[in-house]
């Protein structure tokens, strides 16, 4: 039986507020680290916005989940009274099982998300630099991280847009065919503008323009991104005959775009076609826009449908991503039970050996040496071929019979438990 137990708080047990009270940065798992490998053989500590998760192999004592949920919170200098939130369990395998589920996508807020990846893998070095994973959970990060890749290769659990943003640029693609050389214009530089910037850099876009209210805010995101002009908000217009794509998304009252303003700058660039997305709230183009010839505009509810359609159809993926984490989780199981067959095999010889042993001693006033001897070499040889059979059968993996079912019986039968509990 594997001792690992994993307490996870995550987007289905606690809210955002309450998940970033949990969060431990990197320093931070590093100063908890101590007081979590005094009372664990190894553990993992797995923190991103949306989950805190421990998974702990608990010292010889043991540890209950309150305990363990306590030990996060403390790290955290929280006490149970300080959170309002419940958290979820899982044990043995089930807890292999969960990271794998973690790790591949499928557990996500966000199904499919490609960054967990990587951050489960952070997570894991972590944990080694720091001392707390051992043999168990090197393993099962390698298999949790082959999980991840296989479904993501395997399935289409990661494709498609599943954020506004990304949905934006995506639409785009699919317009032009290939963004590569294209000139964008970003009508504001708060959360979602930054994340579309993100998005479009690497389409290697020749021009960006970033307009906003704020220039500071402009400037810094063209900075962070390394490409692109920071130009103020009411210059917007000007470049729409310089531009192939928009993406509008500022806090407005007002259109921040008229049909005038688009219909002057169409003439300026020949009519060749104008890409507007606008996904403000309120909106930020006139809707009489779209009645402009050559001039693509699409709100955000058309974004939320592609975003929604790709959610539908990674959701779909997830039976096929489940098939993945069986094949993996067998793999992971059988390799564990491995591991006690060796410690197995010689409990079973020491424990034959030794009565073996003790039923020749009371012989030993009845024999002659020479046929204590002679005894002494049929008995080991009789005990040998007796153990022959079923130690192979033990070991050999093609009978159909999972190995740690096997260690089990094998345990149970001959009495090994309570030998090892003595």
């Amino acid at each position: 039986m594997l001792k690992l137990t994993a307490v996870s708080i995550n987007h289905r047990t606690a809210s955002v507020g309450e998940r970033e009270k949990i969060f431990y940065s990197v320093e931070e798992i590093s100063r908890a680290s101590e007081k979590i490998k005094q009372v664990t053989r190894e553990a993992l500590l797995l923190s991103t916005c949306n989950r805190t998760e421990l998974y702990a192999i608990p010292a010889s004592h043991g540890l209950t989940n309150d305990q363990l949920f306590a030990l996060l919170l403390s790290g955290k200098n929280l006490n149970r009274h300080d959170v309002d939130l419940s958290y979820e369990t899982y044990e043995g395998f089930e807890a292999i099982r969960h990271l794998f589920a973690v790790a591949s996508g499928i557990d996500s807020l966000m199904v499919g998300d490609i960054q967990i990846l990587g951050q489960v893998k952070e997570a894991y070095n972590t944990g080694v630099e720091l001392g707390m994973v051992g043999t168990i959970l090197h393993h099962a990060c390698q298999s949790a991280l082959k999980a991840g890749k296989r479904a993501k290769s395997e399935t289409r659990i990661s494709e498609g847009a599943i954020s506004v943003s990304y949905a934006a640029v995506e639409l785009a693609e699919k317009i032009f065919g290939n963004l590569k050389g294209k000139s964008a214009l970003l009508i504001g530089a708060g959360e979602t503008a930054e994340l579309a910037a993100k998005d479009l850099v690497p389409k290697e876009i020749s021009t960006l323009y970033i307009a906003n209210r704020t220039l500071e805010r402009a400037e810094n995101l063209t900075e962070q991104i390394g490409i692109g002009f920071a130009i103020p908000l009411d210059s917007a217009p000007a470049k729409l005959s310089k531009v192939d794509i928009v993406i509008s998304s500022v806090a407005s009252q007002e259109y921040i775009l008229t049909r005038d303003m688009v219909a002057l700058a169409m003439k300026g660039r020949e009519n060749n076609p104008l890409l507007i997305i606008d996904i403000g709230v309120p909106r930020n183009v006139d809707p009489a826009v779209k009645k402009i010839g050559n001039v693509f505009l699409n709100d955000i509810d058309s974004l939320n449908l592609i975003v929604e359609k790709n959610l539908s159809m990674r959701r779909s993926e997830i039976p096929l991503v489940g098939r993945v984490i069986d094949e993996e989780l067998n793999d992971f199981i059988k390799w564990y039970g491995s591991l006690d067959v060796g410690p197995t095999i010689k409990m079973l010889r020491d424990k034959i050996e030794q009565i073996r042993a003790e039923e020749l001693r009371k012989y030993k006033g009845r024999l002659k040496d020479s046929e204590i001897a002679t005894v002494d070499e049929v008995t080991r040889a009789l005990v040998n071929k007796i153990l022959h059979e079923p130690l192979t059968n033990l070991k050999n993996s093609g009978n159909g019979i999972p190995v740690v079912d096997r260690v089990k019986m094998i345990k149970i039968l001959f009495g090994l438990e309570e030998d090892e509990k003595g």
